[in-house]
Parts: C-alpha cells; sequence; structure tokens
C-alpha cells in the first residue's frame, strides 16, 4: 500500500531484501531501517519476522538519517506492537490453504503484561524435479512477552522480549537459456535454520522541564545457511553460511516537557557493538574439482609436458571470520512553530569502525602426470585483517507551511548513509586462486602475468551515501486523504552486487560511481459511507538504470461492508503492480510491468469472524529474482495463487 516500497520474495527468510526509492540491494546492509518499540534490529537477516500483535506500523520515506543514522538511506519503518494498557480482549486466530499452509497465533494481555504467538507452517509450492520433493517447506514458531509499568509519577519502564525461530528450505531457482526458463533442478542440499532473540528495555522519566527517554537492548541471531550454490544436477560445489552474532544498543534521548512550546528540542546519544563469528565453508566436489581447479590449472601446461590429477573426491575450503562493528552518535535536532510555518533543523554525527579477522585454510592431494608417481599433499592458507573507520556528517532541514485547514506544503533537504562492509563471500575464490598458483609454484611453473582473480584488495566497500532534496502536500479533510512529493536523489558510492567472470559462483559488494533519482509518490484515501478506495503509486527514474529496482509501484483498493442481521460482510480487493525493471547491469533482461490481484472477504460477527483471503487470484507469471553463477544464468518464479481459510476469535 506505500508507494515506491517494493519488498521481493527472493526464497528465504534471510533474503528479504527492500527497495525504495531506487535504493537497495540483496546482499549486506538495508537501505530501510526496522525499529521494534523503538529499538533498531542490526540485522537484516531478522527482519523477516511474524506479525502478531502488532498494533501500528508507521513508514518514514527519504533519508532518516539525522534521528535514526546508518541505513535509513531509504526510510525508516517502525513498529509498535500491543501494550497491556491497549486493553484489548484475547485473540486466536486459525488459518488454513494452499500449498497445506497453516497459520496459527493469538495474543493476551493480563495485569502489566501483554502476550502474542504465532506458529507457521508450510509446505511449499516449488518442486525440485531432480530430488523430487518440494524444496521450500517452512516451519516457524515465534513468541512475544510485552511488561510495562510506572514506577512513579515521573518514571515509567517497559520491557520487551522476543523469540523467534524457524526452518525452511528455499532457494527455487531455475536455469534460464534461450529466453526461457526451467524447472527447479539440484542435486544438493539447500535450507536456512535461524534463531533470533531480541530483549529490550525502556525508561522514561519525566521532570518538569524534560523528558528522558533511555533504551537498551540485546540481540541474538544464531543461524545456518546451506545451498547448492551451482544449482544444478552435478556434483560441482556446496556452501554453508553460519553465523553467531550478538549486539547490544543504547540510546538516550533528552526532549522538552512542554509539547506546547515553540521550541521543541530534542538531543541524544547512540552507540551499539556487534559481533559475528562467522563460519563459511565452500565443498567443491567432483565434477567442482575438476571443471573449476583442474581444467583451469592444466588449461596453462602444454599437454605435451603432462597434466594435473587431483586424488580428493571432495576439497573444502574453509572461511572463518571474526566480524566486528561499532557505533557512537550525537545528534540533535529542533522545531520552531510560528503562525502557519513548521521549521526542522538537525544534525547527527555517526562514527563507525568495523573489523574483519579472516582465515581460511583449504588442503588437497595432487598428482603430475606421468613425472610423479605418488600424490604430495598441500595445504594452502590465507589469514590476516582488514579493518576501517569513518565518521558521517548527517543534516537535515526542512519547511512545512499550512496553507488552509487540512492542506499542508512541505520541503525537505536531509541525507543518509548505507554502513560499508567487508566481502566474505570472495574468499573462496581467493583461496582457489591461491591453491591453483600454489600447485604451479611448487612444479616450477611460473607465469609471466597472473591469472585474472580477486584479491584482497576487493574484500572491502565503502559506505553509500545519498543527499534528498523533496517538495509535496498533504490534504485531510472530511473522509479523504491526499498526498503527493516529487523528490531528487544524488547518490555517491553506490553499493552493487556484482558477479565474478567465468567459471565461477562468487559474488561481491562493490562501489560504483552512482548518480541521480528522480521519482515522484502519491497516495490518496477516500471514504464515503461505507465505501472506502485507497491508491497509491509512486515513479522512480535512476541515471544508470539500477537493477531489481521497478520503475513504477501500484496499488489500489476497495473495500465495502454489507450489513446483515446480527453481522457484516465484510469485501475487499485490489490490486498491486510493480515493474518494468533492469535484471542486470549490462540492460540485456528487462521484466515488464505486471499486476496481481488479491482480496478478503469476511463474515463478521461480534466475537468471531470467518474469512477466505487470497493472493495472486490471476495467477500472474512473473520473476522475482536473477543472479549468475558459472557463466549460467538463473531466475526465481513468483509465487502462484494462494488462497487461505481462516477464523478469528475475540474471547470477550
Amino acid at each position: 500500500m506505500i508507494p515506491g516500497l517494493h519488498i521481493p520474495d527472493y526464497g528465504a527468510s534471510m533474503t528479504s531484501t527492500i527497495y525504495l526509492r531506487g535504493l537497495g540491494s540483496r546482499m549486506e546492509n538495508p537501505v530501510l531501517g526496522l525499529y521494534l518499540d523503538g529499538i533498531p534490529i542490526l540485522d537484516k537477516n531478522a527482519y523477516d519476522f511474524d506479525w502478531e500483535g502488532v498494533r501500528s506500523v508507521t513508514l518514514l520515506r527519504g533519508p532518516q538519517g539525522t534521528l535514526y543514522g546508518r541505513n535509513t538511506m531509504g526510510g525508516v519503518l517502525a513498529i509498535r506492537t500491543l501494550a497491556p494498557s491497549d486493553c484489548l480482549p484475547p485473540t486466536i486466530s486459525l488459518e488454513y490453504g494452499t500449498a497445506n499452509t497453516v497459520r496459527a497465533g493469538g495474543f493476551f494481555t493480563t495485569g502489566n503484561h501483554a502476550f502474542s504467538a504465532t506458529f507457521r507452517h508450510t509446505d511449499g509450492v516449488f518442486r525440485n524435479v531432480f530430488k523430487q520433493e518440494l524444496c521450500d517447506p517452512f516451519n516457524g514458531l515465534s513468541v512475544r512477552w510485552k511488561w510495562e509499568k510506572p514506577v512513579s509519577e515521573r518514571l515509567f519502564v517497559s520491557h520487551l522480549f522476543s523469540a523467534s525461530l524457524s526452518d525452511e528450505g528455499g532457494f527455487a531457482y531455475g536455469l534460464h537459456t534461450d529466453g526461457t526458463d526451467g524447472p527447479v533442478s539440484y542435486n544438493d542440499e539447500a535450507g536456512y535454520r535461524r534463531l533470533f532473540v531480541l530483549d529490550g528495555t525502556k525508561l522514561r522519566w519525566r521532570g518538569e522541564k524534560v523528558v528522558v527517554d533511555g533504551t537498551a537492548s540485546l540481540q541474538l541471531l544464531l543461524d545456518d545457511m546451506r545451498m547448492d550454490q551451482d544449482y544444478t544436477e552435478r556434483p560441482i560445489f556446496t556452501l554453508q553460511q553460519e553465523q553467531h552474532c550478538g549486539a547490544g544498543t543504547l540510546e538516550v534521548l533528552v526532549r522538552r516537557a512542554d509539547a506546547k512550546a515553540r521550541w521543541q528540542p530534542s538531543s541524544g546519544v547512540f552507540a551499539f557493538l556487534r559481533g559475528n563469528r562467522m563460519h563459511a565453508p565452500v565443498t567443491f566436489k567432483r565434477d567442482g574439482i575438476q571443471t573449476l581447479i583442474l581444467d583451469n590449472a592444466n588449461a596453462h601446461i602444454p599437454s605435451d609436458i603432462g597434466y594435473l590429477t587431483l586424488s580428493d573426491n571432495e576439497m573444502t575450503v574453509g572461511s572463518d571470520f571474526d566480524i566486528a562493528t561499532w557505533n557512537v552518535a550525537l545528534f540533535h535536532e529542533s522545531v520552531w512553530r510560528t503562525g502557519a510555518w513548521l521549521f526542522t533543523a538537525g544534525l547527527r554525527v555517526d562514527y563507525e569502525g568495523a573489523r574483519m579477522d579472516y582465515d581460511c585454510l583449504t588442503s588437497l592431494h595432487y598428482r603430475f602426470m606421468p613425472t610423479m608417481k605418488a600424490d604430495k599433499a598441500l595445504d594452502v592458507t590465507y589469514t590476516g585483517s582488514v579493518g576501517h573507520s569513518r565518521i558521517e556528517v548527517l543534516p537535515k532541514l526542512s519547511v512545512l507551511y499550512e496553507v488552509a485547514e487540512g492542506l499542508r506544503l512541505f520541503s525537505v533537504l536531509s541525507k543518509g548513509y548505507r554502513s560499508g562492509g567487508f566481502n566474505t563471500q570472495i574468499f573462496s575464490d581467493i583461496l582457489q586462486h591461491q591453491a591453483m598458483s600454489a600447485m604451479m609454484k611448487d612444479l616450477g611453473v611460473y607465469f609471466d602475468q597472473p591469472t585474472a582473480g580477486v584479491t584482497a584488495g576487493h574484500t572491502e566497500y565503502n559506505p553509500e551515501e545519498a543527499w534528498n532534496l523533496e517538495v509535496g502536500g498533504r490534504f485531510r479533510r472530511e473522509g479523504i486523504r491526499a498526498e503527493v512529493s516529487a523528490y531528487g536523489m544524488n547518490v555517491r558510492n553506490r553499493q552493487m552486487t556484482v558477479f565474478l567472470p567465468g567459471q565461477s559462483a562468487g559474488r561481491m559488494m562493490t562501489n560504483a560511481d552512482g548518480g541521480w533519482h528522480v521519482g515522484v509518490e502519491t497516495e490518496a484515501e477516500g471514504r464515503w459511507k461505507d465505501l472506502c478506495l485507497r491508491t497509491a503509486w509512486s515513479w522512480c527514474k535512476t541515471e544508470e538504470g539500477v537493477p531489481y529496482v521497478p520503475e513504477h509501484t501500484l496499488f489500489a483498493g476497495v473495500g465495502y461492508p454489507f450489513r446483515l442481521r446480527g453481522c457484516r460482510l465484510q469485501v475487499d480487493g485490489f490490486v498491486r503492480g510493480a515493474g518494468p525493471f533492469w535484471w542486470n547491469e549490462e540492460h540485456s533482461l528487462r521484466e515488464p510491468f505486471s499486476l496481481r490481484a488479491g482480496g478478503r472477504i469476511a463474515l463478521v460477527f461480534p466475537k468471531w469472524e470467518v474469512y477466505a483471503r487470497g493472493e495472486n487470484l490471476t495467477s500472474t507469471d512473473s520473476h522475482t529474482f536473477y543472479f549468475k553463477s558459472m557463466e549460467k544464468e538463473y531466475f526465481a518464479a513468483g509465487k502462484p495463487r494462494m488462497i487461505m481459510i481462516g477464523i478469528t476469535i475475540k474471547c470477550k
């Protein structure tokens, strides 16, 4: 329903990539910040979670760096969960539908406590034809507990605990050749498991002149991804990525107690520390050893001299990383009200640092035929560390003018940035290249020019920055709400995902020059008696045609309740569209604009309701993801028609 917001389903919970205003990439740091009850979720792998017990959602579009800092270059999504003070009746919901999909959830409050829980299961909708089984099943359980209490007249305390556990398949990628999509067909294991725990405490002290808010959190993410990285039926190579990630955040905000004063200043300090121990081995199977290692090595050896062989049926490139990231920020924002004018000025200074220690090892047994009579063991190691630290200055200026009752015009100038990082996925390619060079050197073969490959210089990438200038207007009166805005955004050091050349499945983040983004976003909602209409549309044009980013997004919905004796029949329908967009930097693959229809029909009684809802009712075919591996192209298809039937019971 939000103009410009595009969240495609890439096939697993860890790849919940978000695009907004032409910004975004499918790897590493997000462009949209996620806050749960005022607590920032630091790891993008934890963005995909259950929404049971959510009371409200606010999306701020455009760079929000002054108040929120890093990784909010596209905006901020602030989610508020149900609290004990909301005094809502206990509710239970059950749902069943396509692909044996089951969802059960509920929430209730008692005293100072609020609880919610959700269980989800699906058999999956995409079939791996080689294994003759569905490749995208899902099982997940999440719980949330919230406690709040006024300790005194001035001090209020709340505590949030949230945990989720999931086990799923995924990565339903099919080979694309000659304009035709092939079926999903690979031989090795693929799946993703995750445990995410968030524990946070908020304090609010209200004095006579100031209000002080303090927020602290501890976050734990344990996950394990396994992937058939060649996505074929051949035993070539597999990838595992296991993370043990822990983080702590702290924020203190001081603001004026008098909410009616013309000048509203607020100042704060924010800090976090995050550590990630990652285990990411790549295992080369027999066909991979031949294709990716031996063929490359023997291509540089004259055939009349001999050839190289490996006796190993599998070769594991072990990669272990210890990655630490830290941030300290000071920020201030002031709001002045004078007549029909509202002025805002803010500034944030972010200091951010990161360090990665890497330890990579592979062992193999080779023989040069026909001169060597026995295998020779060879160990190749690659260890070291890289690090960086930077200071980002993030200003903001805005002006709002109330032309008449219900009509406001505004203009905003702001800056945001997305953090830099490290390319952990390329280390197997580095070690593979070094192993081949070490074998050649051991045999006394030296190249006049080194063979192409990635090096330690490719392991880091820099932050992406964006300046945003925006003008627009809002109107709200008597059941009508509308907003339109136009923006121009200058992006620097754009973070782009690129695929390594040759027979490789490696990919890495790199910095491109960037360029201008221009766009328009509109949304409107109207209510006439019981009829509700809503529409949202966006247009975004990027100077260089950024892959994966739709040029248009569209939403149009209608809802109407039919009043019956003792109940009502609520009917809602909508269409949602996105596109066109390019899949690659060469602009040779293009996804056209496509629409999907959905809806919901419910029979609502005072204490319960039964409903049916559907997504992609038109069974529109489209793609959601594209990538290259070993010089071959792969696509992920969008989900087919999904229909769910459910019941919700309110235990009043």
